[in-house]
């Protein structure tokens, strides 16, 4: 809508998934290289925590598409709040096997059964467990605890990458037997105040933009606002700039940014902005 007033060839904070606009901030980079360095040394487990909106799903997602690109086995689970049964079911769906009308034993032979075959192809098979943090039966992480014993030549064929909230640590935790398997952990932070400027510029760009159109007092407002979270500075840059295109501004300056601020958290622009 706001595209072509700022001569931009597409909307360059969109909370999709799009590798083009896949940020490498310290943190992620840092996050995505323990992912890569997990499954590349077998290390197991991994946990990758972060309060929501810093950008696990987005960096999960990418990691799945580059590893499938290369021609490696991913089941990505985005809804894992299931029973151990329907959480196996749901693992071999996303690995593309059928699971219809299988006993549990007869699911965990087929899945050994696939991750020998790509061992032997020379392929990683990797179990992404996204929004872990949801997952409310014990017996469910027992399952995926089990999963880390299948080996073959005292080599694991499951590489499990756990991301959540902090919370999912306390969940793992009182399983001293899984939390035992974890090879690494990664605390993603939020951005920086410095970031959120190179992420917004970064992003800007992507997108077509030749100029600099959020000055640095409209970025520190994005970074007062946001807290460096990537979906927050997202949502307050799209309305930004929708914003800015229905005033005819020139620029996303603090005003206007307080502006969006306030429209996001819902308070009547009347009786709280002051222009």
């Amino acid at each position: 809508m706001y595209e072509a007033y700022w001569n931009l060839n597409a909307k360059p904070f969109r909370n999709a998934v799009d590798r083009k606009f896949f940020f490498y901030g310290e943190s992620y980079e840092e996050a995505y290289l323990r992912l890569l360095y997990t499954i590349n040394e077998s290390k197991g487990l991994l946990l990758l925590v972060g309060e929501g909106g810093c950008g696990k799903s987005f960096i999960s997602k990418i990691f799945t598409k580059d590893m499938l690109e290369q021609g490696h086995k991913v089941a990505l689970v985005t809804n894992p709040d299931l029973e151990p049964k329907e959480f196996l079911e749901e693992v071999l769906c996303e690995f593309g096997l059928d699971a219809s009308n299988k006993s549990k034993g007869e699911l965990l032979r087929e899945l050994k059964r696939f991750l020998l075959e790509s061992l032997k192809q020379g392929k990683h098979s990797v179990l992404i467990v996204d929004e872990a943090h949801l997952i409310q039966n014990e017996k469910t992480w027992e399952e995926i605890r089990l999963l880390l014993n299948m080996e073959e030549e005292n080599r694991l064929l499951l590489s499990i990458i756990i991301s959540g909230r902090p919370t999912v640590l306390d969940s793992i935790q009182k399983i001293p037997s899984l939390y035992e398997r974890t090879g690494l952990q990664y605390r993603l932070k939020p951005l920086s105040c410095r970031e959120t400027g190179e992420y917004i510029y970064f992003r800007m760009e992507k997108a077509g933009c030749s100029r600099e159109i959020f000055t640095a007092d409209g970025i520190k407002e994005v970074y007062a606002y946001s807290g460096g979270i990537p979906r927050k500075i997202n949502n307050i840059c799209d309305l930004s700039l929708l914003l800015g295109y229905g005033d005819n501004s020139i620029v996303v300056d603090q005003a206007l940014v307080k502006k969006a601020s306030i429209d996001l958290k819902g308070i009547s622009n009347d009786s709280n902005f002051e222009k």
